[in-house]
């Protein structure tokens, strides 16, 4: 039997994937529920577990950005079942007759050492390689010509890129004497007069970030509004319900209270908890609160995930404590739901946890949401207090807003209703 994998719909609001990275290779065999495959959803990774045991195919490479329900690949039970689906997948596969010919670069290519004899492409015949590899070579100065291509049907992916690219630096360094990281850096291509000491993929949730970031500023006219908060009485109140909630194991976080108040300050400013959808803002009903998380990659990078929780408004602070802290623990360890990063309708990224200097942040909106609310570290200032100064600890504030749907006041409205219930708690209850 041959069982197709596809990319599946994980969450109401998923339209598409991009194939981050196979486990597995072309031919290998593999067991029933490993983890074969990994897609790059709205911020969140997603391991695909192989259905069935069996040999894999793999007709649609790592970059690859497809459709819910693309098939991405076969899992065969014999031999004669996977010569046909290697068939049965060929038109996903780039095939020598339509792969777009190397582009001439003028320059002279880099020999390449492979690991084993790589042979070159004969005159006329078309390279088959995948546009990722493609624009890797190129960026690496590497000749893909001189590159075995271990993907389907003999076609060069991305790892076998990667896997030249060692081949060159471990050469350098055979002929040098030296160990490959003292002669990495002579190996990279020189750009515009400089030497790149590493040369990272824009790919995965980075990309997919990088994409979503940009997009925010095409689609939208921010504009920042900073403000700064005494959180004394904040301090206080917080001290106290980790006094009597320790023995129950409650910690509440100041992230956990931004998003209470800022529940409450939405509700008093509709048209702040809003998208423009077409030629329509559409004021939402639901308070759902994102909140960035910072988390690490395999590769050592950082990354952010946006987490939301749903009609915040709802609940009490126990129950936002709860729900932050079991979103923050899945998303870093990789177990976040598509659905638990969609829906929101506004966004809160603290970077108080950063450090504790004194700083401002002006965060780009998460479309389509019409604003986001940035707070920072809480230092201790000198401040005006009662007519006279005195030192006191002070949290800035910023809001960045969609100008397009609203002007300042709704902004500067919200921002009040924040500042009047951090500086004195017992306002939340009114």
């Amino acid at each position: 039997m041959i069982t197709k994998l596809f990319i599946p719909k994980l969450g109401m609001t998923m339209e598409k994937a991009t194939i981050a990275e196979w486990r597995y290779r072309h031919g290998d065999r593999v067991e029933k529920d490993a983890p074969v495959l990994v897609i790059d959803t709205e911020k969140v990774a997603n391991e695909i577990e192989a259905p069935v045991a069996g040999k894999l195919v793999i007709v649609a490479s790592s970059g690859e950005e497809l459709p819910c329900g693309a098939v991405v690949g076969y899992i065969a039970d014999t031999e004669e079942e996977f010569a046909q689906a290697e068939k049965g997948g060929a038109p996903a596969i780039q095939s020598a007759d339509t792969a777009p010919a190397a582009p001439e670069t003028g320059e002279p290519a880099q020999p390449v050492v492979a690991k084993e004899a790589m042979p070159a492409v004969g005159a006329g015949e078309r390279l088959k390689i995948s546009p990722l590899a493609r624009r890797m070579a190129q960026d690496q100065g590497i000749d893909p010509r001189r590159v075995t291509g271990r993907g389907p049907g003999g076609r060069i992916v991305r790892k076998d890129i990667e896997a030249a690219r060692k081949d060159v630096v471990a050469c350098v360094a055979t002929v040098a004497g030296a160990p490959p990281a003292q002669v990495a850096s002579s190996a990279l291509v020189v750009q515009r007069g400089k030497r790149a000491k590493e040369v990272i993929p824009l790919k995965g949730i980075r990309k997919v970030i990088s994409e979503h970031m940009q997009h925010s500023h095409l689609v939208s006219a921010p504009v920042s509004v900073i403000s700064e908060v005494d959180m004394t009485e904040m301090i206080r109140l917080r001290d106290r319900l980790n006094e009597k909630g320790a023995a129950a194991g409650i910690s509440i976080t100041y992230t956990d209270i931004f998003i209470m108040v800022a529940a409450r300050a939405l509700r008093r400013t509709p048209i702040m908890n809003s998208s423009l959808i077409g030629n329509e803002i559409q004021v939402w009903d639901d308070v759902n609160i994102g909140f960035a998380v910072s988390i690490r990659m395999e590769d050592g990078s950082n990354a952010l995930v946006v987490p939301v929780v749903h009609n915040a408004d709802r609940l009490s602070l126990r129950e936002i404590c709860a729900r932050r802290k079991d979103l923050m623990d899945r998303a870093r360890t990789g177990r976040l739901a598509v659905d638990e990063t969609s829906g929101g309708t506004f966004t809160i990224t603290n970077t108080g946890t950063l450090g504790p200097r004194w700083h401002v942040q002006t965060p780009i909106i998460n479309q389509p949401e019409a604003a986001i609310l940035g707070t920072a570290s809480i230092v201790e200032r000198p401040a005006v207090v009662e007519g006279s100064i005195g030192i006191r600890p002070i949290m800035p504030v910023s809001v960045t807003f969609d100008h397009r749907i609203m002007d300042g006041a709704p902004p500067a409205e919200f921002l009040n209703h924040l500042h009047e219930m951090l500086t004195d708690p017992q306002m939340i209850l009114v």
